[in-house]
């Protein structure tokens, strides 16, 4: 039965996306229709389905709550204690596994990890083992001999030129040579790019194209593109890539994506901004029970109209719990090389040569007052907004924004979200703790943290995601990872938090570490609260959902340089495993 639709599952095909909204719009799940650990108690007689023994179950991160077993029944956490009582819990029919020491934690939430870009993603070259840009240079060239003369050649955004001997990316004459006849795209994250001259042929970008409105065409000494395309100059060659793949293909691809990242230990994820054909791919894979990862999915907007036109199609916070409607996100600035700051930007030769870049602001065609009726409008219908904040001028300004709207409509209820803060003032926290807003932050300095100083200077650079101070402030917090930006193990993000270590090696800002304590906190209850699902998620207490990972060992306990080693043995979302190793 579908829950979400009260119907019997249909072929995909004839879902219209109409449909499937106004499914969505029809039901809001609350925490009582979802359970309540007092209902759970009633039964806790009943057979467990499975129980897990003999290890190190944490079952709050923040108090550091830990027991010995834990029981699962009908998709909900039934008990959890010491063994030999969770284990009378077992029956005939219950599986029953020896942790042996392993540690159990509640399943961990993605706050800001682009699935859907992942899952398309997938096809293309990785880049994350290339060291020099002989390597870059030698992976595309192995692709485009695999190719068709003409086709595209892409790679994945999930890499970073830190991790080359050069510190740079690779320009169009070193990608020339291997690629004479097919066009190369190679993003970097979500805001950075290198082609080669194919590519900007096929775009039509030449020595004499304007830079577009919050965008860079890095040039040479004689005034002609290098190939690399910062921010919105990135989307110059947008229209000329390939057309994505077909929506069964996408949603093949998706659901690879989500088995990929259950075996990370990810259990939910916040998608932070789809477009309504991509909510349907993710609506149809629900709607046929293929999700694995539960996902909270928010409409990018970027006009007043995207606003009118999701209002007009769902309502906030209805959906069931693998899979919910609830919010919008909006894109300010840029990202590392393009977010907007007071100082000037740091001049970096070859790639940023103007010594008053102050990065990009993002803005409607209305400018602030249009922003400023989209957050009021979004407000008084009840949604929930995730705003992409970069740089610190950023911060100034949308935190005033969202002062304006707030002595209108309050935002007190609705969880509004900053999401990344690279550079936050204590103003700032202290206004966004004042209105009830929330952050979601993220390791962009594991790939990101070479280019924070190039480009911003050591001090700017260093003290980037301050989440000691955001924790400080009174701040209720998600962690993440921006993925495909960086990669996207939690682990890999936990160990960062706790150490301040790039993958580089380096140590950034150590004064803003956390405790692994604080840590799992972000990426289990902290997650679920900026979702709204606290009362289903990001604790093992009885009656809540029972999602759980098991590790090696107990990243509360381990040293802090290890748990980005610590490897996942089983995953379970909703009482059915989903990865074991």
């Amino acid at each position: 039965m579908c829950q979400l639709c009260g119907s019997e599952p249909r072929e995909s095909s004839a879902v219209s996306r109409r449909t499937l909204f106004a499914a969505a719009a029809g039901l809001a799940v609350t925490p009582m229709m979802l359970g309540t650990p007092a209902e759970a108690a009633t039964h806790a007689d009943a057979e467990a389905d499975l129980i897990l023994h003999n290890g190190h179950v944490v079952t709050a991160a923040l108090h550091g709550r830990t027991t010995q077993a834990i029981a699962i029944r009908g998709g909900r956490v039934l008990a959890a204690g010491p063994s030999d009582r969770i284990r009378r819990l077992g029956g005939r029919h219950t599986r029953t596994v020896d942790l042996k020491g392993r540690a159990v934690v509640p399943g961990l939430i993605d706050s800001h990890l682009h699935q859907f870009t992942s899952a398309l993603d997938r096809p293309n070259v990785s880049l994350l083992e290339a060291r020099s840009i002989a390597d870059v240079v030698a992976a595309i060239g192995t692709r485009v001999a695999a190719s068709a003369a003409g086709a595209w050649v892409q790679a994945r955004s999930g890499w970073h030129e830190s991790l080359l001997a050069e510190g740079r990316l690779p320009a169009r004459a070193e990608l020339d040579p291997v690629s004479p006849e097919n066009p190369v795209f190679i993003p970097r994250g979500g805001h950075v790019a290198t082609v080669n001259s194919k590519a900007l042929e096929l775009a039509g970008i030449t020595r004499d194209t304007p830079d577009p409105t919050g965008g860079v065409i890095v040039r040479d000494a004689n005034g002609e593109p290098t190939g690399v395309l910062l921010e919105r100059a990135r989307s110059l060659v947008t229209p000329v890539l390939p057309a994505p793949p077909s929506a069964d293909q996408q949603r093949r691809q998706l659901r690879d994506q989500m088995a990929e990242h259950n075996a990370l230990g990810i259990t939910g994820v916040t998608e932070p901004g789809l477009d309504p054909s991509q909510i349907e791919i993710y609506t149809r894979l629900w709607h046929d029970g293929e999700m694995t990862t539960r996902a909270h999915l928010l409409w990018r907007i970027a006009a007043l109209a995207d606003v009118d036109a999701a209002v007009a199609a769902f309502k906030p916070r209805t959906g069931d719990d693998m899979l919910r409607f609830d919010g919008l996100k909006y894109l300010s600035d840029g990202g590392v090389e393009g977010g907007f700051l007071r100082d000037p930007y740091q001049l970096v030769p070859g790639e940023q040569t103007s010594p008053d870049y102050h990065g990009v602001q993002l803005l409607p065609p209305g400018g602030r007052d249009e922003l400023t009726e989209m957050y009021r409008r979004a407000a008084r219908h009840g949604f929930q907004v995730q705003t992409h904040v970069v740089g610190d001028a950023a911060m100034d300004f949308i935190v005033d924004v969202l002062a304006t709207v707030h002595r209108d409509t309050s935002l007190a209820h609705l969880r509004w979200v900053l999401m990344h803060l690279f550079l936050p003032s204590g103003p700032n926290l202290a206004h966004m703790r004042k209105m009830g807003l929330l952050a979601s932050v993220q390791d962009h300095p594991v790939l990101l943290g070479a280019n924070q100083v190039t480009w911003w200077g050591a001090e700017r650079g260093s003290r980037a995601v301050p989440i000691r101070d955001i924790l400080d402030a009174g701040l209720l917090a998600g962690g993440g990872t921006d993925a495909p930006v960086v990669p996207p193990s939690p682990l890999w993000s936990l160990g960062w938090m706790v150490t301040r270590e790039t993958l580089k090696g380096d140590v950034l800002g150590p004064e803003q570490a956390i405790t692994a304590r604080e840590a799992l906190h972000l990426y289990t209850l902290g997650s679920a609260q900026t979702q709204f699902a606290e009362h289903t998620l990001g604790t093992l207490d009885p009656g809540k959902l029972a999602d759980l990972v098991v590790l090696d060992a107990d990243p509360l306990t381990t040293d802090p340089g290890a748990i980005k080693d610590l490897g996942v043995t089983m995953t379970v979302v909703g009482g059915r495993v989903v990865h074991e190793t």
